[in-house]
């Protein structure tokens, strides 16, 4: 729904009326909407991770620390949410 919204306003601005969606996006450094949403999931994610969310989202989450992975020895296990 905010999408045509912030097509419509970024053709309005002078010299990028013609350029592509994405192009005018790209100059005037801003992301589309939907990565705007995922970077602000991530964010939600990282925070949930470091205990902000304790009551909420309570088991959602666990982290599984192994040995027998490349990288960060901790991965994310999917739990039960109702």
């Amino acid at each position: 729904m905010l999408e045509p919204v912030q097509r419509t306003a970024t053709k309005m601005i002078r010299g990028l009326e013609y350029l592509s969606y994405e192009d005018r996006l790209r100059e005037l450094g801003l992301l589309c909407l939907e990565k705007r949403r995922l970077w602000g999931d991530l964010i939600a994610a990282c925070q949930y991770l470091k205990g902000a969310y304790r009551k909420d989202g309570e088991g959602l989450f666990t982290r599984v620390c192994s040995d027998r992975t490349r990288g960060s020895g901790c991965k994310l296990k999917e739990g039960r949410f109702r």
